[in-house]
């Protein structure tokens, strides 16, 4: 049993710091992405590291994966072994994301012919970000 302490989050913190469920938090858990422990008080009791491995979880469903291979993913590299430059480069990626969701906003309202061209300009683009993805 673990007693409270100030590196340690209640499922509500996570959850309200991550931005998902109790519900989804206790999913991810139990698939094994998440490993919690019980306080004294018996309450679910997480480390603070576990908002990294959530922000990576929504990452890598953002990339369309499917549980299994998030999981796959989430052994592969641990989030604290992670290497600054890897930090980094998802930290940018992350950065550039909600860059394009705005873009996608502004996109609505141009017309057809714009938009033909801002999508073969991107199609080539991003077939070129996922060759250097691949190489990560």
């Amino acid at each position: 049993m673990l007693s409270l302490g100030e590196d340690l989050l209640r499922i509500g913190e996570v959850a309200k710091l991550s931005g998902l469920s109790t519900r989804t938090i206790d999913y991810y858990t139990r698939y094994g992405f998440l490993s919690s422990e019980r306080s004294e008080s018996n309450y679910r009791m997480y480390e603070k590291n576990v908002l990294q491995t959530l922000e990576r979880v929504k990452f890598l469903k953002k990339q369309r994966m499917s549980l299994d291979e998030i999981a796959q993913q989430l052994k592969q590299v641990q989030p604290q072994k992670q290497e600054p430059l890897f930090l980094e480069v998802q930290e940018e990626i992350e950065r550039l994301q909600k860059k394009v969701t705005q873009l996608e906003e502004a996109l609505k309202d141009a017309p057809s012919s714009e938009k033909r061209i801002v999508y073969n300009d991107l199609s080539n683009k991003l077939t070129v970000v996922m060759q250097l993805l691949t190489l990560l």
